[in-house]
């Protein structure tokens, strides 16, 4: 095993190596920043970053989250406040991990040590009680991140690519292994999507009064859930969240723009069910959201969240394309399905 050479996303940040390579690497940075030693690595994960569970030599378990290439001065000072909103949140009770040191590099890879946080289980967020307990905890994180200072706030300039829909089709992926330069003329209707919901989201200017701080990859996948006796509306069979994960997506946007990233992407590795949410559940998400918060969404709040969620829905379609042309197989009731089959249903979302 030390021997085997890694491959996917571990592959993609320590290169070629051997197994044992990067478990000296991990040896050495949990020596050089925490002062312990390591006694094992228990799992192995992540999708765009490398992620590793780690028990130390004193018992205690944490995660590793190793970033990939060299950092630049913006992006280190952006994951820096990433790393104090999830502060300012564990502070505050909020269920995520820890920050425990980072962004620091060794070796030229930058890393963060969070403690080690799995409460509860995976959920399947196209049950209603479910998805209210992301909707709900989404309102919470954002109405405790505007106690962020302006600094941190200010800092977070490097949104994950789905997050850049500044432009309309399409900005650089978050992942080399996708190449956005040409889509195949089956899939130009995509593009199409995208355009037109970049063009509704882009119509105004929001001003720096109306953003706020929150999390870009809000999924089930993100999350785990514990039950509660009733929910907080007193239905029976609640669910709340009890660990979330993957801090260093925050962004600083508009709660709109917010809500409709997350009720594009929460049915995400739901425990079953298909990938991406129907219309239906989309604007119940958002709906949800909605109930959650301080004041309603305004008419044109509602319109920028509709077109955030076809925009998130057509960037994550169309990695699926990429996908499908490496030969992978996409799975029944993908982003790409729901959007080739709802199409304009998700921009006219009203709730």
């Amino acid at each position: 095993m030390a021997e085997d050479p890694v491959d996917g996303v571990e592959r993609a940040t320590f290169g070629a190596v051997p197994v044992a390579e990067v478990d000296d690497w991990l040896r050495r940075h949990v020596r050089a920043r925490l002062g312990t030693d390591l006694d094992e690595v228990v799992l192995r994960s992540g999708r765009v970053s490398a992620v590793f569970a780690l028990r130390l030599a004193g018992g205690d378990r944490v995660v590793v989250k190793v970033h990939r290439g060299r950092l630049d001065e913006g992006r280190t000072a952006s994951l820096a406040a990433a790393v104090e909103a999830q502060r300012l949140l564990a502070g505050a009770g909020y269920p995520c991990p820890e920050p425990l040191d980072g962004p620091a590099a060794t070796d030229g890879l930058t890393a963060v040590v969070d403690t080690w946080l799995d409460d509860g289980v995976a959920g399947n967020a196209h049950r209603p009680p479910v998805r209210r307990a992301l909707a709900r905890s989404l309102a919470e994180q954002v109405q405790l991140l505007r106690a962020l200072p302006a600094h941190h706030r200010d800092a977070l300039r490097h949104p994950p690519a789905w997050a850049v829909h500044q432009h309309g089709p399409w900005p650089t992926p978050h992942d080399p292994v996708f190449d956005f330069t040409t889509t195949p003329r089956e899939h130009a209707w995509i593009d199409q999507v995208a355009a037109r919901a970049s063009a509704v989201i882009n119509r105004r200017d929001v001003p720096p009064a109306e953003r706020v701080v929150g999390h870009s990859d809000w999924y089930c996948g993100n999350v785990r859930f514990s039950p509660t006796a009733q929910d907080d509306d007193g239905e029976h069979g609640g669910v709340r969240v009890t660990s979330a994960w993957d801090w260093d997506s925050v962004v600083v946007e508009s709660e709109a723009v917010i809500a409709g990233m997350a009720a594009a992407s929460f049915t995400d590795s739901s425990t079953s069910g298909a990938q991406s949410p129907t219309p239906e559940e989309a604007g119940a998400f958002l709906a949800d959201l909605d109930a959650a918060r301080q004041r309603p969404f305004t008419g044109e709040e509602q319109v920028t969240a509709a077109a955030v969620v076809a925009w998130t829905l057509a960037y994550n379609a169309r990695c699926l394309v990429d996908v499908a042309a490496m030969g992978l197989t996409v799975p029944a009731g993908s982003t790409l399905d729901a959007l080739a089959e709802h199409g304009d249903a998700y921009l006219a979302l009203r709730w």
